[in-house]
């Protein structure tokens, strides 16, 4: 290594840069020349010393005021110099990075598996999510179209209470950005559901127990907020990240429309987490006092919820995808304190109450409190 390279050098003093001659001795010390013809030696084996490299470039740095730097790019210097450097034990961040790789391949790939996996399992589904709420709320009005289409030949709708419902609904505005559509199934489920786009779905064997207007528009209010909120949306792309992210990066909405139907059973079933089911309730309580309904009614029905569930097996309740946390209750009942009673009561929808509730096909005592 005696022979001299060109390198660039920084004095500390000034930010100009120099191009300088460089030659390492046998003596472990480095010869600097300057433009000016000043020299002065660099020992390799000072302690305050210091080298970095990266795959084409090697920096090193000497003293501490003023800090002086050396940038070499000549390749076969860098590699005389990082042998030189491996035999004295002084190896820089890159170095000490690929001698791990050799010397513990197997060390080195878990740490990279590692990271790809918790990648997978947490980044990604967070990824896919943020990413949803980039894309059109129109996405959300095609999914559900795509799910609500072969799940109506899997369910008995009562028409004449779909359009009973519908004309209920008319007289509450519960998502400013979506058109919902209520349908009423008979099944003796204790259940509803919200598709993403605005399809919202409520068993005959919860509006039959129902006992006021106030507990229907709570329902409707928090699976409206569902809806509004794109939680069902949200929920999918963290379940299904990987394929979602990829799709939705390269705008394939089809692929994933057709994927989400062929799964649609399970969208009836999603289970939401604690923070989006407190958000459905408030949000939803919120709703219902600016259409001039008693928030109160959202704390009766999940009262009403929770004595149902009681009775009825798992999977059957709405509270299988809706869990009713302790707090729950609680939080309803202090936010209908905090918003009170509304200042102008929205009494047209009792007159549509009573129509819903007339077109109920038997008393509310001779449907069984339980199904086999």
């Amino acid at each position: 290594m005696e022979r001299s390279i060109k390198a660039i050098y920084y004095d500390g003093a000034t930010s100009r840069p120099q191009e300088v001659d460089v030659t390492i001795s046998p003596l472990n010390s480095m010869e600097v020349v300057l433009p000016n013809g000043d020299r002065f030696q660099w020992p390799l084996e000072h302690h305050g010393m210091q080298w970095e490299r990266t795959a084409n470039m090697l920096r090193l740095s000497f003293g501490e005021h003023p800090r002086r730097v050396l940038l070499v790019r000549d390749e076969l210097f860098i590699k005389s110099f990082v042998i030189r450097m491996r035999h004295s034990g002084r190896l820089g961040v890159y170095d000490r990075l690929l001698s791990f790789a050799r010397t513990g391949p197997v060390f080195f790939f878990l740490g990279v598996a590692a990271l790809l996996v918790c990648g997978y399992l947490w980044a990604l589904p967070w990824a896919a999510e943020r990413l949803v709420l980039l894309v059109p709320q129109s996405l959300d009005e095609r999914i559900g179209d795509a799910v609500y289409e072969p799940m109506a030949s899997t369910m008995n709708e009562d028409s004449e209470r779909t359009e009973a419902l519908r004309a209920f609904g008319k007289h509450v505005a519960l998502s400013p950005s979506y058109e919902l559509t209520y349908h009423v199934v008979d099944d003796e489920q204790v259940n509803a559901f919200a598709l993403p786009g605005g399809h919202i779905v409520v068993f005959t064997g919860l509006l039959d127990r129902m006992g006021s207007p106030e507990e229907l528009v709570a329902l409707l209010a928090h699976e409206a907020t569902h809806v509004e909120e794109r939680h069902s949306t949200r929920m999918l792309a963290r379940g299904m990240a990987g394929y979602l992210f990829l799709s939705l990066l390269i705008g394939d909405a089809n692929a994933v429309i057709a994927v989400i139907a062929e799964h649609a059973n399970s969208m009836r079933n999603m289970s939401y987490g604690r923070n989006l089911e407190s958000e459905a309730d408030a949000v939803g309580q919120e709703r219902m006092f600016a259409n001039g309904v008693d928030p109160e009614g959202m704390v009766n029905l999940l009262r009403l919820l929770e004595e149902q569930a009681a009775e009825l097996p798992d999977g059957l309740s709405f509270l299988s995808s809706h869990p009713l946390t302790k707090d729950r209750i609680a939080n309803a009942t202090a936010k209908a304190k905090e918003l009170g009673k509304p200042m102008e009561p929205n009494e047209a929808l009792h007159e549509s109450w009573n129509a819903l509730k007339s077109e109920q096909d038997q008393p509310l005592e001779e449907i069984p409190s339980s199904v086999n």
